[in-house]
């Protein structure tokens, strides 16, 4: 190891409830996960961010007391689905309703129509119904120009939520974009007794909070009043994200939590949850009625085919089966297609046991519905073989194969 190296470890010792003898330790084990030798320059950038990390940890878990917003949790991601823009369809539905009927887009508080006026804007829109105009220096960042060469400004066309309380942003331009990650979360947050938690994190936060499902996490979030759902906070929560195994035994955070089962956990705080793989259509009819949060289905069985080469959405594919049902050969669901993102670290071949927790879906075509497929957002594997198939990528060739 090189003489600054060394140093740089020694330094960041200071920061750290670490003796010299285990910050070296994980310092290579750090190299040794990321496959970077300890003298490669990326080794001690590696080495900064777990210092910053851990920092961050230990800053987050002395703040948030008991009258603070911002609570302190430990636990497990159950499931974690891939950042959704949350604007897309209300915006898409507004041009729509432009491109259907302008002026009655207009008068429902759809769109707003702007229109260059010199240096400026003058922008048109209804509000409850009463016509008004106005002059800006500038267009909100969701006005966009259609086909026609309009500019079309989205708006948000809903004064009350179901609740009754009033939206607050009623009349509004809608964002360009609204990024949010959602999920379900098993642990405690403060200090409170582990149970369900449902998940939410808006804005550039949420995209890049990417803890590991099924790996034990503290960081902090904001908890709802009626305690059933925790919220990302701005930069904080994905700041303050620390693995538990990252630390020091030592540390007042640290649980030890080796003789936890994953599995018996989904069995006894997810029963509502729990479909056979056999029972999956019906399961598929039967939670359409449910809010939306409360879809998700949690199923097992055993891989029978993958496919990591990444769709146009960006999934790869698993297909599991139930290896107790009767197959039958004249039916063609009995293999249950799973989209697993390819954010997703799959160290698991065919002839797995997993969990597989997410949303179910079918399309219908002309020919009628098809197979129940399931958009993944949590797997759990129960007992590994082998290794993931290896993706194909073709190969460009830029000369005659014939003649060589």
């Amino acid at each position: 190891m090189k003489k600054e190296v060394k140093k740089e470890v020694e330094n960041s010792v200071q920061y750290l409830e670490l003796s010299l003898e285990e910050a070296m330790e994980k310092f290579e084990s750090i190299c040794e996960e990321n496959k970077v030798e300890v003298n490669d320059p990326l080794a001690i950038g590696l080495w900064r961010n777990y210092v910053t990390q851990s920092r961050r940890a230990n800053r987050s878990s002395n703040s948030g007391g008991s009258n603070s917003l911002v609570k302190k949790c430990f636990g497990f991601f159950v499931s974690l689905e891939q950042p959704r823009d949350m604007m897309s369809w209300n915006r898409n539905k507004a041009k729509e309703e432009y491109l259907r009927d302008g002026d009655e887009a207009m008068e429902k508080g759809f769109v707003a129509l702007a229109y260059k006026n010199g240096s400026k804007w003058k922008i048109n829109r209804y509000f409850d119904g009463e016509f008004q105009e106005r002059l800006v220096t500038k267009l909100p960042d969701g006005a966009e120009e259609m086909d026609d060469g309009s500019i079309v400004i989205p708006l948000d066309s809903t004064p009350a939520y179901m609740s009754g309380a009033k939206n607050k942003n009623y009349g509004k331009p809608l964002p360009k974009e609204l990024m949010k990650r959602t999920g379900i979360f098993f642990g405690s947050v403060d200090g409170q007794e582990n149970k369900k938690y449902m998940f939410s994190y808006k804005n550039q936060g949420g995209v890049e909070f990417t803890p590991n499902c099924y790996e034990w996490v503290h960081f902090a979030c904001i908890p709802s009043d009626d305690g059933n759902w925790i919220y990302g906070m701005t930069d904080v929560t994905k700041l303050s994200l620390i693995k538990n195994d990252d630390l020091n035994p030592d540390n007042s955070d640290y649980r030890d939590m080796s003789s936890f089962g994953f599995e018996d956990c989904l069995t006894d705080n997810f029963d509502s949850h729990l479909v056979p793989l056999v029972e999956i259509d019906r399961a598929h009819i039967q939670r359409q009625t449910l809010p939306a949060s409360e879809r998700f289905i949690i199923t097992d069985g055993t891989v029978c085919n993958m496919n990591m080469n990444p769709t146009s959405n960006g999934n790869r594919i698993i297909n599991i089966t139930d290896l107790n049902a009767e197959f039958d050969y004249d039916n063609d669901s009995n293999m249950t297609t799973c989209w697993v993102p390819e954010s997703f670290d799959i160290d698991f071949g065919i002839g797995s046991s997993i969990i597989i927790i997410g949303r179910t879906s079918q399309r219908t075509t002309d020919e009628g519905p098809e197979p129940v497929t399931i958009n993944v957002s949590g797997i759990y594997a129960t007992e590994k073989r082998g290794a993931p198939v290896e993706s194909i990528q073709p190969l460009e060739e830029d000369f005659d194969w014939f003649d060589v």
